[in-house]
């Protein structure tokens, strides 16, 4: 018989829910950081897709044969089955070190920016296909565990739904501060000390065999000491060079940074993809300035000027501004632990950016820091943001370019002096920026913007503007200047009405807060097509790197659905859901909180992540205020009747609307300036009753379920966890093309339609 709720044998399986979510997360998180060196920034994002395909997978495993955690000698299973996690867990973090992925370049490239554009043909795809399942191999056990215990505790799965949420926060809240004190690949070593924990006590409860699960616990924490001091796994391939060119490493919270000497320069690598030259003399200062993006609006400005620099990185463009005089600058970086290795490693050249002059370093996103800042600006430059390192994927993720949407210009020219002046530079896509300077001036209320905004091609695109209408002798210098550097005003301020390069300019749609990507369906359509052609060898032409990482999830997300949809149907006359009635719409059901959960959560950081200042603190703290307040809402789900199911879906879809429409504006406009401590706890405290809300449906339904339906509860949790790795592709199909309302509308929508099925459970019976 089942244990009842004040059974003591309840603590033991909550306790192995709490630590294996806590060691999942852990692991889950771990694996975005690896990715980010061994693979591309961009496939970090896979580890979402893997986690929760894995956990489908276990719980799919355990549906077709019920007997892998059985009802009988179920502690004894646990405690098993939470060394399998460790073993799994410390052969998958040790394939991603040495598994040969990537090929190395056979000649190392001059420039970074050739790093940056890897070919697929790097990409060895057979090491990559063995790595997968190793990589998917723990969410798997832990999809078994969770899927087991929830169909043999189903009467107590409001405790345990939260101790598996509550373990997932705890593993969210120290990732953090672990990877402040140990190196990347270490981590691990605390995950397994997690699993040692949870066997030691499920085989104390169950009694079962007491020496491997101690023997793990203690090496676990053993290895963990030694790697305080040490680091006791090393990265031995990255992704496109050799690491004996690395001389010295750093991991952050946000990214591995890296020296990287080479005959003549050294440079700060962020991960493996993004680089800064650290300037070490006049000649190298004198070579970046050569550069029209870095160096032209320092000489339209009289010094001393101050200016904000965002994505300062080393400081190159700091020290190009410097050597023009300009001495008060504000240099910003969301990695900006790399302003402090620059300044104490070479600390005595006398052109580092951050020891002379009277340089402030800025921890923030670079649109966050103007937001913040209390005193005008007379520039504002970016050169160049690289958005492929970890660290700005953390931002592209959930909101790309915000650091150039109408908004984002709105917010520069708010902060600019009377005389000030932007200058923004991004190759290629530098037209954008211009579209979306113009719209923010058309916002502010100028009548003819093309008198504030120079447009320069040439050898490089440099975007320059003002809040007001160039004079005649500004607008000399800059054509004196300019031509220096061989460059010609596409835009100029000078012309007295729209030009037909202005108008073919802005004639498509300016990026937004809301929709801050270009995409439309067809251009969606197009990329897909082309991946298709490539994938089939009909074109030979490379993907982009986004899009390699959206078609390589696509893959996963389709086969993974007909593996864990068809599988069951195919074998359903061999499993025990062969007599049930009404299990397709409870399926629907799951389904649809599967979805609406990452959606919703997705939405909410992008809404928040300059509010908090941080990407890597906003998903933080709208993770751990979601799982946190979701366990609670799972505790207290317990005293919900099955009948007010349809009423707490409809609170979720209310609460929903009011926390993604009403609230961040709210913060914007009142809470803005707070210390960052409290904007991360006011932050946290506001999701408190949407998470709360949202831990009700999935236990509360699952007490709905007819003892009959205890077979379906594998199932379910495979399909819930499955649609969860659709919402975290699909939200974000849906937003590059149409924005992020309507894919916080479609979150919204599923949880609408979950209520419109909240009856379902109850109503699975015998045939």
């Amino acid at each position: 018989m089942p244990n009842t709720p004040a059974d003591p044998g309840l603590r033991p399986l909550a306790a192995v829910a709490f630590l294996l979510s806590f060691a999942l997360l852990l692991y889950e998180l771990l694996l975005t950081r690896l990715f980010a060196v061994v693979l591309f920034a961009d496939f970090a994002h896979l580890a979402l897709a893997l986690a929760l395909c894995g956990i489908a997978a276990g719980a799919l495993a355990q549906h077709l044969r019920p007997t892998l955690v059985p009802e009988q000698g179920l502690l004894p299973r646990l405690a098993m089955l939470s060394l399998v996690q460790a073993a799994v867990t410390l052969c998958a973090v040790v394939a991603v070190l040495h598994f040969p992925v990537l090929k190395e370049f056979e000649t190392p490239p001059e420039g970074y920016q050739d790093r940056s554009m890897i070919k697929d043909s790097l990409l060895n795809g057979w090491w990559f296909a063995a790595l997968l399942p190793m990589l998917a191999a723990p969410f798997g056990v832990a999809g078994l565990v969770f899927a087991g215990l929830f169909q043999r505790r189903k009467e107590q799965i409001t405790r345990l739904y939260a101790a598996d949420l509550l373990g997932a926060a705890a593993g969210a809240a120290v990732f953090l501060p672990v990877l402040g004190v140990l190196a990347g690949p270490d981590v691990v070593f605390v995950i397994l000390a997690a699993c040692g924990v949870s066997a030691v006590l499920a085989a104390r409860a169950g009694g079962a065999p007491l020496a491997l699960p101690v023997l793990v616990t203690l090496a676990s924490l053993g290895l963990t000491g030694v790697s305080l001091s040490t680091d006791v796994l090393k990265i031995r391939r990255a992704a496109g060079f050799a690491e004996n060119e690395v001389i010295a490493t750093q991991w952050t919270p946000l990214t591995r940074l890296s020296v990287l000497e080479k005959p003549g320069h050294v440079y700060m690598l962020l991960d493996n993809t993004s680089a800064s030259e650290v300037v070490r003399s006049k000649a190298d200062v004198a070579m970046h300035a050569r550069g029209a993006n870095r160096s032209i609006v320092w000489q339209l400005v009289h010094p001393p000027a101050h200016g904000a620099i965002l994505a300062a990185s080393a400081g190159p463009d700091v020290a190009v501004a410097q050597s023009y005089g300009h001495s008060h600058i504000e240099a910003v970086d969301i990695a900006s632990e790399i302003f402090e290795i620059v300044a104490t490693r070479w600390p005595d050249n006398d052109v580092n950016p951050y020891t002379h002059g009277d340089t402030v370093r800025v921890h923030s996103d670079g649109r966050a820091a103007i937001l913040r800042s209390t005193v005008p600006y007379d520039v504002i430059q970016m050169v160049h943001a690289n958005l492929w390192s970890s660290a700005g994927l953390l931002s592209n993720v959930w909101s790309p370019a915000l650091l150039e949407t109408q908004e984002a210009f709105i917010d520069y020219f708010d902060h600019l002096s009377p005389d000030g002046m932007l200058s923004f530079g991004k190759g290629s896509q530098t037209d954008e920026i211009v579209r979306a300077c113009a719209a923010a001036l058309l916002a502010r209320g100028e009548k003819a913007p093309w008198h504030d905004i120079a447009y320069l091609e040439g050898g490089s695109r440099v975007l320059l503007a003002r809040p007001r209408a160039w004079t005649a002798e500004e607008h000399d210098a800059l054509v004196a200047i300019a031509g220096k550097y061989g460059l010609k005003l596409t835009l100029d301020p000078a012309d007295d009405r729209r030009t037909p390069a202005w108008n073919k300019l802005m004639g498509e749609r300016a990026m937004t807060d809301d929709h801050p990507w270009q995409d439309s369906p067809e251009i969606v359509a197009g990329a897909l097509k082309d991946a298709w052609n490539h994938a089939s060898g009909e074109s030979e032409q490379p993907l982009a790197v986004l899009w390699r990482s959206i078609v390589v999830q696509c893959a996963v997300v389709v086969g993974s659905g007909l593996l864990l949809l068809a599988l069951p149907w195919a074998l359903k006359g061999r499993t025990e859901v062969a007599g049930l009635a009404g299990a397709g719409p409870a399926l629907l059901y799951v389904a649809c909180l599967g979805y609406g959960y990452l959606a919703v959560e997705t939405v909410l950081i992008h809404s928040l992540v300059l509010f908090v200042g941080h990407p890597t603190y906003a998903i933080t703290v709208v993770v751990l205020a979601m799982l946190v307040s979701s366990g609670i809402g799972s505790l207290f789900a317990e005293r919900v009747p099955v009948a007010r199911l349809g009423v707490v879906l409809a609170a979720v879809v209310v609460l929903g609307a009011i926390q993604a429409f009403l609230v961040p504006p709210l913060l914007y406009g009142y809470a803005l300036t707070w210390s960052l401590f409290a904007r991360c706890l006011v932050t946290g405290v506001l999701l408190v009753p949407l998470g709360f809300a949202m831990g009700m449906p999935f236990p509360v339904g699952m007490r709905a379920l007819p003892d009959a339906g205890r077979p379906l509860v594998p199932w379910a949790w495979a399909v819930n966890a499955w649609m969860s790795v659709v919402a975290s592709l699909g939200t974000v199909l849906v937003a590059r093309m149409w924005g992020y309302t309507p894919g916080f509308l479609v979150a919204l929508g599923a949880y609408a339609l979950a209520g419109v099925l909240s009856g379902a459970m109850a109503r699975v019976r015998t045939r």
